[in-house]
């Protein structure tokens, strides 16, 4: 059972979050730089999610996700990778 998630960046291209629902209180999606940037941790945005609603970012985007306080989320994660993009 995860609450919280630490400040990470994920091994994709780009990153899709879709909130899938339940009722549940906190869970912020804390948004920093992009890693290789010299304010790469400072905080630029708090995503609220919503159900029915999905958060797209670069994976290499500092991100991390508030304790949840109350209730139960479900999210269906999807991390894409591209080899034209990498190459």
């Amino acid at each position: 059972e995860d609450l919280g998630l630490d400040m990470h960046t994920d091994d994709s291209d780009v990153t899709f979050n879709l909130c899938l629902g339940l009722d549940f209180g906190g869970a912020g999606l804390q948004f920093c730089g992009t890693v290789g940037e010299a304010d790469h941790r400072d905080h630029r945005y708090t995503y609220q999610h919503r159900k029915g609603n999905c958060v797209l970012h670069l994976g290499r985007k500092r991100h991390g996700a508030d304790d949840i306080t109350s209730g139960e989320r479900i999210s269906l994660i999807l991390w894409n990778q591209s080899s034209t993009y990498r190459t």
